[in-house]
């Protein structure tokens, strides 16, 4: 009897784990398809945008949260972020830019010296740069343990910022709040970049003018680029137009679906393009959390 009754244990405690392990799978499902769902609200929140926007007026204005949803136990929560708020650093792809991200790097650490910055800007330039072979940094990445070669094409993620030479992992946090990897080239949006970005548009800039431009914007955004450019303290530091912008073509949506103590976590960047006179509305790329 003591035997049945410890393999009758065995089993039931076997049927639990079974049963536990398959509402997490059906709860995963679950979730993913509420946090598509909530993906498909994003895009049709940023085709409504555009489509109703006014001269004179922003277009989005960002970040938008979805209305708080509760389906079957599940919480659903969704934020539209702006995605070129921030300095892109697949822009090194261009030498010009490799002063812009140096004014950064200054500008987070003020302790490094200009040629240490000016150095990773030149280490991030060769990262990004495609075609490039056999290059002084490649021989240096070989030489470490683990070796690794430069990637030598755009930034898959802000994280193979770490990779690169001179970089720190004090210098990687402090950047991490204002650096973003888009996949081409683009304009900062300076209605929403922070004071610490805006100071990559000009060698002149200093943080003082950025926090000056963003107190500004707060009480009168800036809805075309050539208020910007026209703006006292902008045009006293020769500001290209084509390094701004105020309406943005790239998005970051963060879901969140919620499950009892379960979190699912959905990052889907989206970008909104006009192509031959139609609104293109895609999904770039997606990472999913558990």
């Amino acid at each position: 009897m003591a035997l049945i009754a410890a393999m009758a244990i065995a089993m039931m405690a076997r049927l639990q784990r079974d049963i536990y392990r398959t509402s997490l799978l059906v709860h995963a499902v679950q979730a993913e398809l509420y946090a598509q769902g909530s993906v498909a609200w994003a895009i049709d929140q940023l085709r409504e945008d555009w489509e109703k926007k006014q001269p004179g007026s922003l277009v989005d204005k960002l970040p938008i949260a979805s209305p708080v949803k509760n389906m079957q136990g599940y919480r659903v929560d969704s934020v539209i972020d702006d995605a070129q708020g921030y300095f892109n650093l697949n822009n090194l792809s261009v030498p010009e830019a490799q002063p812009d991200f140096q004014h950064l790097v200054n500008g987070v650490m003020p302790e490094l010296n200009a040629k240490m910055a000016m150095d990773l800007a030149k280490a991030l330039s060769d990262w990004v740069t495609p075609g490039l072979r056999d290059s002084f940094y490649d021989k240096y990445y070989l030489k470490l343990q683990p070796a690794y070669r430069a990637a030598h094409r755009s930034m898959l993620s802000v994280s193979e910022l770490r990779l690169i030479k001179g970089m720190t992992p004090a210098l990687y946090e402090k950047l991490l709040p204002y650096v973003t990897a888009l996949p081409e080239k683009t304009a900062i949006n300076v209605q929403l970049a922070a004071p610490q970005v805006l100071v990559t548009l000009s060698p002149t800039l200093t943080l003082a003018a950025a926090q000056q431009i963003e107190n500004y914007r707060k009480q009168v955004p800036f809805t075309a680029v050539d208020k910007f450019t026209n703006f006292e303290i902008v045009k006293n530091h020769k500001i290209s137009a084509d390094k701004v912008t105020v309406t943005s073509a790239y998005f970051l949506v963060t879901t969140t679906v919620t499950i009892g103590v379960e979190k699912y976590l959905l990052y889907t960047l989206v970008s909104r393009v006009m192509q031959n006179e139609k609104l293109q509305i895609k999904i770039v790329w997606q990472s999913k959390v558990r």
